[in-house]
C-alpha cells in the first residue's frame, strides 16, 4: 500500500521519535537521562486533579460542545483580557486537543496550495510539517543575534505568495522572548502585506529575570484583526496529558476553523476541560511559584551547559539552545552525530539543532529536577 504524497512529504517528529527510542532503551533496562521533553515534571496542581476527578464522578464523560465548554471559553476570555491584554469574546475562542491541533487547524483553514508561510528559525519541529500538510510551503527565515527576530530578513522573505507568519514567543527551542517593538514591526509587516499572524504562545507563563511576554494581538485593533492567538494548559499547569489548548481570533477565521474542527474531533475531552477550568482559577500565586521553580532550573542548566557549549541565556520556555559547533568537525560531522554519541556513550538524550532548522546546535531541556540536570550534564561532559 502506497501512502499519499502528502503523507510522504511530512517528516517524522524528531522529538517524538527520540522519546520512543528512550522508552525502548529504558524498557531494556538502560539508564537514560532524558533532556528531550518540553514537559514540566512538576505535579499537576491539586485543584486541577480534584476538579477532574469530580467531573468523572459526576458523569462528565459524554460528548460536549465541539468548540469547547461554554464556562471554559468564558474563563479563557477573561484570562486573555486580564493577563494578555487580548480581547476575545467566547464565541471567538475554540478549545482544541492541545496547541498542536490548534496550529494544524488554523493552517488548514488559511492556506491554499502553493501559499507560503514565514517561520522564524530555529523553530518548533511541527511548524514546517503542519504547513506542508496544509498544502503550503514553509519558508524558514533565520533569526538574528541572540535568536531574536531578523526583521529585515522577514521583510525580504515576504512575497506575493506569502499568506501567514508563525510567531512563537517565548520561543521553542531558543528561549528567546520577542520584545514589543519587534512584535509591532511584524504586525506592521502583516498589515502592509495582508498576512495573518499565527501566534503560538505555549510558553507564555514561563518568562524569567523580569522579561515580559507580549501577545501580538494586544497591540491594537489592526494587529488583533490579523492575529490568531494560541495558548495551552500543558506548559503552564503541567497538564500535558490532558491535551487542552485553545485559539482565539477573528470571528470569520475561528468559524472556518470550527467547521474543520467538528470533523477532525467531536470535542476536547470533557472532564479534562473541567480540570482546565479549575486551572484558570489558581491565580497569580500559582504563576509566580511556577515561574520561580523553572527559573531556578534554568539557572542550573545554564551554569552547567555554559561549561560545555556556547549558550545564550534563555529568557523563557524550557530549553537551552546550546551552540555545539566547537565540538563538530573531525570527530562529529554534525549535530545529529553528536546527539547520537551522547545517547550511546553518555546515555543522555538530546535533540540535534538540525531538527529545528539550525545546524550545529543542541536543544537541552531543563524541565527535569535539579538532580537529574546535574547527572545529565555530568554525563555529557564525560562523553566529550
Amino acid at each position: 500500500m502506497r501512502a499519499s504524497s502528502r503523507a510522504r512529504s511530512v517528516a517524522e517528529s524528531w522529538t517524538l521519535r527520540l522519546s520512543s527510542e528512550v522508552a525502548r532503551l529504558r524498557g531494556e533496562g538502560v539508564d537514560i537521562v532524558s533532556l528531550l521533553e518540553g514537559e514540566p515534571d512538576l505535579p499537576v496542581p491539586e485543584a486541577v486533579v480534584r476538579a477532574t476527578e469530580e467531573a468523572l464522578r459526576a458523569g462528565r464523560t459524554k460528548y460536549s460542545a465541539s468548540a469547547g465548554l461554554p464556562k471554559l471559553k468564558a474563563a479563557i476570555s477573561r484570562k486573555l483580557k486580564d493577563e494578555n491584554g487580548v480581547t476575545a469574546a467566547p464565541e471567538n475562542i475554540l478549545v482544541a486537543n492541545g496547541a498542536k491541533q490548534a496550529v494544524y487547524e488554523v493552517l488548514q483553514a488559511l492556506c491554499e496550495a502553493g501559499d507560503e508561510v514565514l517561520i522564524p528559525a530555529p523553530c518548533w519541529v511541527t511548524f514546517p510539517e503542519a504547513v506542508k500538510l496544509a498544502g503550503a510551503v514553509p519558508v524558514l527565515v533565520p533569526a538574528g543575534a541572540d535568536h531574536q527576530l531578523d526583521l529585515e530578513a522577514l521583510e525580504r522573505a515576504a512575497t506575493t505568495k506569502t499568506k501567514a507568519i508563525i510567531l512563537n514567543t517565548p520561543n521553542n527551542p531558543t528561549g528567546a522572548v520577542y520584545p514589543e517593538a519587534a512584535l509591532r514591526a511584524v504586525a506592521a509587516l502583516a498589515e502592509r502585506r495582508g498576512l495573518t499572524i499565527i501566534a503560538d504562545e505555549a510558553y507564555e507563563a514561563l518568562v524569567y529575570d523580569g522579561a515580559r511576554h507580549v501577545s501580538v494581538a494586544s497591540l491594537g485593533a489592526s494587529a488583533a484583526a490579523r492575529t490568531v492567538t494560541i495558548q495551552t494548559f500543558s506548559k503552564s499547569f503541567a497538564m500535558t496529558g490532558f491535551r487542552v489548548g485553545y485559539l482565539a481570533g477573528p470571528a470569520d477565521l475561528v468559524e472556518a476553523v470550527g467547521r474543520i474542527h467538528g470533523h477532525v474531533t467531536g470535542n476536547t475531552c470533557t472532564f479534562a476541560q473541567c480540570g482546565a477550568l479549575a486551572a484558570l482559577g489558581l491565580g497569580d500565586a500559582h504563576r509566580s511559584s511556577w515561574r520561580a521553580a523553572h527559573q531556578k532550573r534554568r539557572d542550573v542548566a545554564f551554569e552547567l551547559g555554559s561549561r560545555l557549549f556556547g549558550c545564550a541565556k534563555p529568557q523563557g520556555g524550557l530549553f537551552l539552545f546550546a551552540d555545539a559547533r566547537r565540538h563538530l568537525g573531525a570527530r562529529f560531522a554534525d549535530s545529529s552525530a553528536l546527539a547520537a554519541h551522547f545517547l550511546e556513550a553518555g546515555k543522555v538524550a538530546v535533540v540535534p539543532g538540525s531538527a529545528f532548522g539550525r545546524e550545529g546546535f543542541l536543544r537541552l531541556s531543563f524541565s527535569a529536577s535539579e538532580a537529574t540536570l546535574r547527572e545529565g550534564f555530568a554525563r555529557l561532559e564525560g562523553a566529550l
